[in-house]
């Protein structure tokens, strides 16, 4: 899990970065808001699968169980993270958060295509 969110550190900097140029400064507070968001989720799913491999042990089904409320976990935290963003701490433009938290999530993808078979 840390090579992953180094890499999709790397990724939101590097979006930063291209929001600066093409939206301006305060563009990049919400590029790297979005980012972290997505950081927060790896941490999240890597926490979930753990307990579940634990669970999975002695109960199969409590093992997928946790698996689907994390899901869930996940999905609400980004939803609400997402409208903190937007309408809380007024960070716009919003497309830049969610720009910032697509680039973060292509880390699993890249992390995925070079691990070793």
């Amino acid at each position: 899990m840390q090579r992953l969110i180094i890499i999709q550190a790397g990724l939101v900097l590097f979006a930063a970065i291209g929001s600066f140029f093409y939206f301006g400064s305060h563009a990049v507070s919400a590029t790297i808001f979005g980012g972290v968001i997505a950081m927060v989720n790896t941490v999240l799913l890597s926490r979930r699968l753990n307990a579940a491999s634990d669970l999975a042990e002695n109960n199969p089904n409590a093992g997928a169980l946790t698996l689907y409320l994390g899901v869930i976990q996940r999905f609400v935290f980004t939803l609400i993270m997402f409208a903190v963003g937007i309408k809380v701490l007024n960070l716009v433009p919003p497309i830049a958060i969610i720009g910032g938290f697509a680039v973060a999530q292509l880390g699993f993808m890249i992390c995925g295509s070079t691990q070793k078979k």
